[in-house]
């Protein structure tokens, strides 16, 4: 399989390329938390936007709901007020069936705890998405193959995740989180796991990935370096996004 074909299953359209305009838009998000007598207020009337394409950092201290935002951007949680938008559409509108479907579909996640399957191969965790699908298993066995030779793992394809180095299980996450050709990669701490080398492999990954096939992304982090290299660089305080000076 060569690099044109490997690129070509990590594309939605025959040259690559993706919608214009909005991808997301989340208007008067909050989110509030009751301990006991205590009400924690996370998330303020918080609001955000995203093109298609377009990367986004968000930093802030410790505990302000940057995760939060995540899961909330990513339908793992729904807000006590406010709208998240995909193309237009509420998704907190839809069934609960299609919102599951649409999340395995539409939304990449990576997280800092890459929680991979350890009894499974890094071929069988990445194929994990498309058979939750319905997919064949021989379509989503190649698409697997390709993404995983995609972020370097040619000769892992058939190791045990728990034979693999930190850095390496984080790619098999990302691939895994690529495998269904997502319009988002949402990432919490992606590289907060790692050593430098591994984090900078990384790093040059997800850039390289928004350049090749224009895939959006939102990445929390708290490596301002790799915030430096995202678009639009967010910090989150008092419930509410502001921009990064």
């Amino acid at each position: 399989m060569d690099d044109t074909e490997i690129k070509s299953r990590l594309n939605r359209s025959e040259n690559g390329s993706r919608k214009s305009g909005p991808l997301l838009q989340a208007s008067g998000l909050s989110r509030r938390f009751t301990d006991k007598d205590t009400t924690i207020e996370i998330l303020n009337g918080l609001s955000v936007k995203l093109d298609h394409g377009e990367t986004m950092a968000v930093v802030g201290e410790s505990g302000v709901g940057k995760s939060t935002l995540l899961h909330i951007l990513g339908t793992l949680d729904q807000p006590d007020a406010g709208k998240v938008m995909y193309n237009g559409i509420n998704v907190f509108e839809m069934p609960s069936a299609r919102l599951a479907s649409f999340r395995n579909s539409a939304i990449g996640f990576v997280f800092q705890f890459h929680y991979l399957l350890p009894e499974f191969t890094s071929l069988e965790n990445v194929m994990m998405p498309g058979l939750i699908s319905g997919m064949k298993k021989k379509n989503i066995r190649e698409d697997a193959e390709a993404v995983l030779i995609r972020v370097g793992l040619k000769e892992r394809l058939a190791q045990r995740v728990t034979d693999l180095s930190g850095g390496e299980q984080q790619r098999v996450a990302l691939a895994r989180a690529l495998v269904l050709n997502p319009d988002i990669l949402l990432a919490d701490e992606p590289t907060g796991n790692l050593d430098q080398r591994n984090s900078a492999q990384v790093h040059e990954f997800l850039v390289e990935l928004n350049r090749e096939i224009g895939m959006a992304m939102v990445v929390v982090t708290h490596n301002l370096k790799l915030a430096g290299m995202m678009q639009q660089k967010m910090h989150i305080a008092d419930g509410k996004l502001k921009h990064l000076e």
